[in-house]
């Protein structure tokens, strides 16, 4: 038997069993978010899409931030950036960069900070809003995808100076864009992205197929989505874990 018809099987006359009707399927918006875990399962996914081009582009090579300059280099590699915020490493403390005072950091790479700081405040989201507060190993890298997502950046990086790590993102004509149109690497990238961080399988995988411009088809425990004819199908348990995941490509 092969790939194809041990995913999909085979109906009578040949036809497939997953044949789909490009009627039943919809664009759709995301809905309101009403707390972090929200805005992380809306934007990991694509935002994590955008680390996997950033991660290529850079590779091994060490890095340097100039923040007289407002610059995070990779050799000669040199990308305008704006600083989130910074994560210690002695008490898993966060603390926004607007709030960070003492460390002189220029007022023109604050703008990104600022701007979600202002979100936090409309939208009475604490972690957004506080300046300093506890927080979990790995928070620097959610905060890293959400904001790469709502500031609309091209990745996000986390410079690691030893007692902690400082957020931030980064906007280049030089990092490769998502290839929208590339349906495989769906199939490859969610799997990396839920196998790393803790999130909603089925919110933040119906969120990255909006994000990547596809019609979706919802019922209770599936995700359909298509685009350019080709069709992607994903199944989660009752606890919203993904348990398949496969394609007609």
């Amino acid at each position: 038997m092969n790939l194809f018809k041990k995913l999909f099987g085979t109906a009578k006359n040949g036809a497939s069993q997953n044949e789909f009707v490009e009627s039943e399927f919809s664009l759709m918006k995301k809905t309101d978010f009403n707390n972090f875990e929200d805005l992380l399962n809306q934007h990991a996914g694509y935002s994590f899409e955008k680390q996997l081009n950033f991660n290529e582009l850079t590779g091994n090579v060490a890095w340097n931030i100039d923040l007289n300059t407002g610059m995070l280099s990779f050799g000669t590699l040199q990308f305008p950036m704006q600083v989130i915020g910074s994560l210690s490493f002695n008490d898993y403390s966060w603390m926004w960069g607007w709030a960070n005072t003492k460390s002189g950091i220029p007022e023109n790479l604050l703008d990104g900070s600022s701007k979600l700081k202002a979100l936090g405040e409309k939208k009475e989201l604490e972690e957004l809003k506080k300046g300093h507060f506890m927080a979990t190993e790995g928070f620097e890298h959610k905060m890293g995808l959400v904001a790469s997502g709502l500031l609309d950046a091209d990745a996000y990086f986390c410079a690691n100076y030893g007692q902690g790590t400082m957020v931030v993102t980064v906007k280049s004509d030089s990092i490769p864009e998502i290839d929208d149109n590339n349906v495989e690497r769906v199939l490859t990238t969610f799997p990396q992205l839920i196998s790393g961080i803790d999130l909603n399988h089925q919110e933040s995988f119906k969120n990255y197929l909006i994000d990547r411009g596809f019609k979706l088809k919802l019922t209770d425990r599936k995700i359909e989505g298509v685009k350019n004819g080709k069709l992607l199908i994903a199944e989660f348990d009752e606890l919203s874990r993904l348990i398949k995941l496969n394609g007609k490509i």
